[in-house]
């Protein structure tokens, strides 16, 4: 006489999803994954937005005025200043800025007013009768007037700028740059 053992058969292991009946489990399963959900997106939006302004560029070009086309009539650079406003969320930044005009025939040339070795302030040295010059007292940089490097360590010619002429006022769109690199990198 053989004996038989059954095997007992697994109870049904699925949840009895219907709307009139929802279990504890399928509740609690359903209300952590919405908690979670809502986290990651408080948490991912503010870290998203972290990581994609490093792609983006810190400061931007403007476009400032820098007064009458007549006040650049002497053939003589001349320095102007100007405050740019940078907005930085709710921070608003005004940062002292400097460029210098120079005349060159029937056009304007403008370069941006820090030095391209360490980004100083630089000067127009005027000497007689000599050929005058631009000059970075900090570390000896000299730029002839169309703002070639002509003695010192500066690795590029002086950043220019571009112009424009709107109802007879000079306008630049200012940009600074990277300091100490062979290339022009806006900063």
């Amino acid at each position: 006489m053989a004996i038989r053992v059954r095997k007992p058969q697994a109870p049904d292991l699925e949840e009895d999803t219907s709307p009139a009946v929802i279990s504890r489990r399928i509740f609690l399963r359903y209300a952590v994954g919405a908690v979670s959900s809502f986290i990651g997106i408080v948490a991912g939006v503010p870290i998203l937005g972290y990581l994609a302004s490093a792609f983006q560029a810190k400061e931007q070009a403007q476009w400032i005025r820098l007064g009458r086309i007549e006040n650049f009539a002497d053939p003589t650079p001349q320095a102007v200043q100007f405050t740019l406003t940078r907005q930085d969320g709710w921070v608003e930044a005004r940062e002292a800025r400097s460029c210098w005009v120079v005349p060159e025939g029937s056009t304007l040339a403008v370069f941006n007013g820090r030095c391209t070795h360490l980004g100083c302030a630089y000067s127009w040295q005027r000497e007689g009768e000599r050929a005058s010059h631009f000059f970075c007292p900090c570390h000896d940089g000299v730029y002839d007037r169309s703002g070639r490097v002509v003695d010192g360590p500066p690795p590029r010619s002086l950043d220019h700028l571009e112009t424009r002429i709107e109802d007879g006022e000079l306008l630049v769109l200012y940009q600074d740059f990277r300091p100490g690199v062979v290339d022009r990198v806006p900063l």
